[in-house]
């Protein structure tokens, strides 16, 4: 009865969350005059609903461990994060903003922007790795690799999930490209997540990435996909899938050790 009581509760939670979203983009509402800054609060508001939407969704199905900060190994972990760092921080147009190739035109609604984007951020990773991976770990837990189906499934959503963006007006080609891409980062996001024991490194990592891959769509005009953007954003990647890799292959390392003994 109490399990059945979750479920309604849950639901509950997800119905009201989107009917508020629905009712807030079929109402006309202007909240400033100026495009920019009215796009960007029509942006931070439905999300801000999702995030506490899909925070209580997660508690209320007794996930609440994702959602605790815990100190414990925060430097090994800090260090342990520092390729997925550098693929986050190869995100950023810094060649096309110091050529000239890209320039931030609004810097005066840059406060908007960052709450636009750590909302993204909380609002993503509440949903696909604090109640999601939650749901497919506990599904999978029994079974031999375990680990890497919860990473892979609950990444796939998350890239299933940018789909939604072609009823929004994305071109199929861009469209496809980031489901590709929010795949890859989806199992970084996942396994910083494993590692930490919570869902605040990644929020950090999630929130940094957006920043600098709307940077100039939100707030700029100019071409940021550069060649030293792609040099620095594939070396990133080839060391972090790696370090992903082998971090993997680690966890089933001494299960396949004790297999191969007599």
């Amino acid at each position: 009865m109490k399990q059945r009581a979750k479920f309604w509760a849950a639901a509950a939670v997800l119905a009201a969350a989107a009917a508020a979203v629905i009712i807030f983009f079929c109402t006309d509402i202007t909240f400033s005059p100026d495009q920019k800054c009215n796009t960007l609060i029509e942006d931070i508001i439905p999300r801000a609903a999702l995030s506490a939407a899909f925070i209580a969704l997660a508690l209320l199905c007794g996930f609440s461990q994702p959602f605790t900060l815990k100190k414990e190994n925060f430097a090994r972990n800090l260090v342990w994060c520092l390729p997925c760092m550098a693929v986050v921080a190869a995100n950023f147009p810094f060649s096309a903003l110091i050529s000239g190739d890209a320039v931030v035109e609004r810097p005066d609604l840059i406060w908007l922007f960052l709450i636009k984007c750590l909302l993204i951020a909380l609002s993503e990773e509440a949903l696909f790795r604090g109640f999601l991976m939650q749901a497919v770990a506990e599904y999978v837990q029994d079974r031999k690799y375990s680990y890497v189906l919860t990473v892979v499934i609950s990444s796939a959503a998350f890239a299933l999930f940018h789909l939604l963006n072609l009823f929004a007006g994305a071109g199929v080609g861009a469209t496809l490209l980031q489901t590709g891409y929010t795949f890859l980062t989806g199992m970084m996001f996942a396994a910083v997540t494993c590692r930490t024991g919570g869902i605040w490194a990644a929020v950090g990592l999630h929130f940094v990435f957006d920043v600098g891959g709307l940077l100039i769509t939100d707030l700029g005009s100019g071409n940021v996909h550069d060649a030293c953007f792609w040099v620095l954003t594939a070396i990133a990647a080839v060391v972090c899938a790696a370090h992903l890799a082998y971090d993997a292959a680690k966890k089933y390392l001494p299960e396949q050790n004790n297999e191969k003994q007599p």
